[in-house]
């Protein structure tokens, strides 16, 4: 049992847990490097959190119950803070992101939806839908200026492993990108990886009669290229 829950609680951290942005043209606004070709940066994340809109959950005896209905459900992410360094920027800078990603599948039953297995595989299964976007400000280095101060994410599907890896977009080639850093191949080798924590913390409250409705996010890196 304590396994299952392991695995569950490896699932339910992946929102957490790693971001591969695919990106578009870029707006006039972008950053370049020497080449004039669009820049990529490297960056460190580290804290942050993730909250739902509703609780998910698995349900027990006297433990979680799923909603009566389901009326899909919002995943904030907050205060993730990155440590970056790019070929066309002149030492490190740092950036903060901070996003929304809602979600719907009225195909599901509710016990389904809201269950915390149901963040293993590619979202959103067929009958559902799945949009939002990831928005990274950005600070440059002391007296330097860059032409946008923002990254925009825009998200369509995502995929999650218990392994406790999360990809942003899950079917590669359909994100975008816009203003700084789209990366020198349309973003689609970028990639990011977070450390997870407390995977018994949160296989308990998976379990618990609240659910799990936010998650401290850990460390990890970010690759825009």
């Amino acid at each position: 049992m304590i396994r299952k829950l392991l695995l569950i609680a490896s699932a339910v951290a992946m929102p957490v847990g790693f971001i591969v942005a695919t990106a578009g043209t870029a707006s006039a606004g972008k950053v370049v490097d020497a080449t004039l070709a669009p820049a990529t940066a490297s960056c460190t994340s580290n804290g942050g959190t993730l909250t739902l809109k509703t609780p998910i959950g698995i349900a027990t005896p006297g433990g979680f119950v799923a909603p009566t209905k389901n009326k899909g459900n919002q995943f904030k992410l907050a205060g993730i803070a990155l440590t970056c360094t790019s070929s066309a920027v002149a030492g490190s800078f740092t950036g903060t992101v901070s996003g929304k990603i809602k979600t719907t599948n009225p195909t599901e039953s509710a016990s389904t939806f809201y269950s915390c297995t149901g963040l293993v595989g590619v979202s959103p299964m067929p009958g559902g839908t799945l949009s939002g976007s990831l928005k990274i400000k950005w600070s440059p280095p002391v007296g330097q200026k860059f032409a946008s101060s923002k990254s925009v994410i825009n998200v369509s599907s995502v995929a999650g492993s218990v392994a406790g890896i999360f990809t942003i977009p899950g079917n590669p080639g359909t994100g975008s990108i816009s203003d700084s850093f789209p990366g020198s191949d349309g973003g689609a080798s970028s990639v990011s990886v977070t450390n997870l924590p407390g995977l018994v913390a949160l296989a308990g409250q998976c379990t618990s009669a609240a659910g799990l409705g936010m998650v401290n996010l850990g460390t990890g890196t970010l690759s825009l290229q």
